[in-house]
């Protein structure tokens, strides 16, 4: 019988409060960067919180499992993996309080759960939506109409959380950069972040040696592969470039075996006359290049010194063995179509091109190209990102952030389509309108069945946080006739009875709504926790935004939402930057899918892989050896 651990909330809350202990040192405004040290002597030095949970050493099932639930959040939207430990833990041991008391604590933690899942599933965007929405900044997806004051203030305060101050201007500058020359048609912010998300690898080059501040933004695409045949320096030629992802000549001069020559339609006898066939066949195929004025090969694969050597000849240059995600975005970018049979080359897979030239990036040789600009509509023609460091360490620090800022970017504009579908989902839409005498709530039409809108932005420093804790505490106390201030000090003692209203409006009435309105404040208190005069001055100024930051002139929702700075304990000003309302939610699905799955596990079952010695006494055969292994 293999040993079983039971596992209880305790043991939850117990593993959860480890990852936290690390989180918490490089959390906040005033939070520091960690140091690790591998075996083989390498460091890292890193404020990144899904880099610092996968750098630990991790032998609890429970703690590999909360680390994937953060890693899977984090590629997907590039931010929150310090926030999803820290709000984890509220959330278990506000379940733990509320649970440990009664009778069945085990089945009502799991119950308590899957209501908080369904709520987030079903409600919270609504809730968001109305509630915090009409606090927020919005963000343009049109690149002509976007506010750049926004766009700077949201990625500055995500790089605030990820780097040192001295990096966070450099950083900056070549996100803007990049998004400000990445230019289409159609001028649509949104498809720049998907086309950059999508070949993001390609798009950068790491330079470990160099200042950061030698980074920089240059045109075209960088290639990062040497010529395996001479350049000609100054050639100003025209330049068309061909993709082949096979060998050029036949397989009898890349080592292949003799063929038979009625196979393969060749003359002569004997092995000579088959050679001589292949290399009367490979000179017919740069005939046919030369005739299509091809001066440049992009090969995926390794060319035999044959097909070189008539390269050289010919004065074509060869670029070997290119990495697959840059041979798709040169195809993407060129608009040409790649060659698998060397037989079947034509006009469609030749590309233009407005110049091809080597070009010297540290330590390293690459080839560097630059398409022709086009008018097509939607053609996206991005720069590349040349990303410099010290050392190792901070250059891949700084490529993570930069990638992780496109892709919260990318989150941050694209509208975001709820689970729920269900009547619980339509919550209770008001429209605050502002009049001389008193604020009134009129119904209106919420914006569509499980959709956030997006393009929101809020004030970083817990403004979030605090706005939907009270939406969720307090929400219940409003009606379609009430004419009082949405968050009025004194309609927080005043309830409705669940006999006269309908469920859908009596939003944090039940324990799950409370539950997690008070996990969502571990958020702020952790911010100013070396300074509590910050945090009441912060949680005061959050508080007046919603009595006077709203207005809703013309119908529309955009409001003010500049709080002032606040000065943390170090001394530095936060709460100038913006932070994205879809990550938030997201990472609250996130945090509730994490809680959800590690409270539905009962017990851990321990395997031990079985000895050699102990599997040849049980094993008759080779292969039920390697099945026991296994």
């Amino acid at each position: 019988m293999l040993p079983a651990e039971s596992l209880h909330l305790q043991h939850v809350l117990q593993t959860v409060s480890v990852l936290e202990a690390v989180i918490l040192r490089s959390f906040g405004p005033d939070g520091g960067q960690l140091l690790f040290t591998r075996d083989s002597g390498q460091v890292m030095l890193t404020r990144h919180g899904t880099r610092i949970l996968t750098a630990l050493r991790l032998e609890h099932p429970l703690a590999r499992m909360v680390v994937e639930c953060v890693w899977k959040h984090s590629a997907a939207t590039g931010d929150g993996s310090k926030t999803f430990i820290l709000l984890l833990k509220a959330l278990l041991r506000k379940i733990h309080t509320h649970t440990s008391q009664g009778p069945g604590a085990g089945a009502a933690a799991k119950r308590l759960a899957e209501e908080l899942l369904a709520f987030g599933l079903d409600e919270l965007a609504d809730v968001i939506d109305v509630r915090v929405s009409p606090y927020c900044s919005g963000l343009s997806e049109r690149k002509d109409a976007t506010d750049t004051n926004t766009l700077q203030s949201l990625v500055g305060g995500f790089f605030h959380t990820r780097l040192g101050r001295g990096h966070c201007e450099i950083i900056q500058r070549l996100t803007s950069e990049m998004l400000s020359q990445c230019t289409c048609h159609d001028n649509l912010l949104v498809t720049s972040l998907r086309f950059i998300d999508a070949h993001f690898p390609a798009l950068h080059t790491a330079i470990s040696g160099f200042p950061i501040g030698s980074s920089r933004v240059i045109e075209g695409q960088v290639i990062h592969r040497d010529f395996s045949t001479p350049h000609p320096p100054g050639d100003h030629r025209p330049i068309k470039a061909l993709m082949v992802t096979e060998p050029l000549e036949p397989e009898i001069l890349n080592g292949g075996t003799v063929l038979e020559l009625d196979r393969i339609g060749g003359g002569g006898t004997g092995v000579g006359g088959v050679f001589a066939w292949a290399q009367n066949r490979l000179k017919c195929v740069f005939g046919g290049l030369q005739s299509l004025g091809v001066t440049l090969l992009l090969s995926s694969v390794k060319q035999s010194d044959a097909t070189l050597a008539l390269a050289r000849r010919a004065g074509m240059s060869v670029v070997e063995c290119v990495p697959e995600d840059e041979l798709s975005l040169f195809a993407r970018l060129s608009g040409a179509e790649p060659v698998s049979d060397w037989s079947l080359i034509g006009r469609q897979n030749v590309a233009a091109l407005t110049f091809c030239q080597p070009i010297l990036l540290g330590a390293h040789r690459f080839v560097h190209v630059e398409y022709p600009r086009s008018t097509d509509e939607g053609n996206i023609q991005p720069p590349s990102l040349v990303v410099c460091g010290a050392e190792e360490g901070q250059t891949d620090q700084c490529v993570c952030a930069l990638r992780d800022a496109f892709r919260m970017l990318l989150t941050t504009l694209e509208p975001i389509r709820g689970t729920g579908t269900s009547n619980r989902g339509r919550t209770l839409h008001t429209h605050r309108t502002r009049n001389t005498n008193k604020d009134t709530h009129t119904l209106r039409e919420p914006p569509g069945e499980g959709v956030l809108v997006s393009g929101r932005v809020i004030t970083v420093g817990g403004t979030f946080e605090w706005l939907l804790h009270h939406a969720l505490l307090h929400a219940q106390s409003h009606t379609l006739s009430d004419t009082h201030t949405l968050f009025d000090a004194h309609t927080q003692s005043r309830t409705l009875s669940d006999s006269h209203t309908p469920t859908h409006t009596n939003i944090g009435s039940h324990a799950h709504s409370r539950i997690l309105a008070e996990a969502l404040l571990s958020v702020p208190r952790q911010i100013y926790s070396h300074s509590p005069h910050c945090y009441l001055q912060a949680q005061t100024q959050a508080l007046r935004c919603l009595h006077d930051g709203g207005r809703t002139m013309d119908g529309s929702r955009t409001v003010k939402t500049e709080l002032g700075p606040r000065e943390t304990s170090s001394g530095s000003v936060f709460g100038c930057g913006l932070e994205s309302v879809a990550c938030k939610y997201r990472l609250i699905l996130a945090v509730l899918q994490c809680v959800r799955s590690l409270l539905r596990t009962d017990a851990i079952l321990h395997t031990h892989t079985p000895s050699h010695a102990h599997s040849h006494r049980h094993s008759n055969t080779p292969q039920q050896d390697s099945e026991e292994e296994d």
